[in-house]
């Protein structure tokens, strides 16, 4: 069967030894938003969700890493900030590099299978 109007289309997600989703796409998503907006509400606004929904899951995949994602700055006149730790940058990255390389490696298998 050749047909190359077909994708494959994957979804990664890092998991605990026992099955607990630590994060994935959506959280990794989350935190690129505060990254560009600069703070926990601009990015909760411009993802369409809640400030306590995304201060929930911030706070879920913190507890479940062990280690602080944002340092905090709360508002005032100006509104508060959040940037991202070292961590979460570095988290951020070797998500997407394995997110890229499983890609990738998924389009060569599609070819080698269906041409």
């Amino acid at each position: 069967m050749e047909n190359t109007h077909f994708k494959v289309r994957m979804r990664v997600w890092i998991e605990t030894e026992t099955g607990e989703t630590l994060y994935g796409e959506g959280q990794i998503g989350i935190l690129e938003a505060i990254e560009k907006e600069g703070s926990i509400n601009a990015a909760a606004k411009s993802l369409g969700m809640g400030y306590r929904s995304m201060w929930g899951r911030l706070k879920k995949i913190e507890q479940r890493i062990g280690t602080p994602l944002l340092v905090r700055r709360k508002g005032g006149v100006l509104g508060g900030e959040s940037v991202l730790t070292s961590e979460a940058k570095l988290m951020i990255e070797k998500f997407r590099q394995l997110q890229q390389q499983i890609n990738d490696a998924a389009k060569k298998i599609h070819t080698c299978i269906y041409s």
